[in-house]
C-alpha cells in the first residue's frame, strides 16, 4: 500500500539488546482524518539465539506539545521471538482528537522489548498509512 514519505516514523533500524525506545515525533495538530490513521510497521530477522522475547510496537500520544507520553494504541500480536528469524508486517489503527490545535497533539512509534534470553535482534521500519481507502 503506498504510503507519504513525509509521514515516516520511523527510518530503518536495527535493535540488538532489550530497550524501550520511541522515535522522533509526528504532529498532528488537528488530529487524524474521520476514519482514523494506521501505523504501518515492516520488520525482519525478528530472532534471537536463545530463551523468550516479545517485541511489541505501539503509538504513543502528547496532548501537550512533547511533555507527557501516553502509549495508547498497540499492535496486536505482539512479536514473540524464536531462534528461527521471522518478517512480516504489523497495524497499529489509532484515532485521535486533539484537546487544542495550540497544543500540537502529537504521535510517535514506540518499540519494546521484554523477557529473557540471548541476543534479541529485530531490524524495522514504519510509516502513516490511511485507515480505509
Amino acid at each position: 500500500m503506498p504510503a507519504d514519505a513525509l509521514l515516516v516514523l520511523q527510518t530503518s533500524q536495527t535493535v540488538t539488546a532489550s530497550y524501550t525506545t520511541a522515535a522522533t515525533a509526528v504532529v498532528l495538530a488537528g488530529g487524524t482524518p474521520r476514519r482514523g490513521l494506521k501505523a504501518r510497521v515492516i520488520y525482519s530477522a525478528a530472532n534471537q539465539a536463545s530463551g523468550s522475547g516479545v517485541f511489541t510496537f505501539g503509538i504513543a500520544v502528547s496532548y501537550d506539545g512533547g511533555t507527557t507520553w501516553n502509549v495508547d494504541f498497540l499492535a496486536d500480536p505482539p512479536i514473540t521471538l524464536t531462534t528461527t528469524a521471522q518478517s512480516g508486517e504489523v497495524f497499529i489503527p489509532f484515532e485521535i482528537s486533539p484537546t487544542s490545535v495550540a497544543n500540537g497533539t502529537q504521535i510517535r512509534l514506540t518499540a519494546t522489548f521484554a523477557g529473557a534470553g540471548s541476543t534479541p535482534t529485530i531490524t524495522y521500519v514504519s510509516d502513516l498509512e490511511m485507515g480505509r481507502p
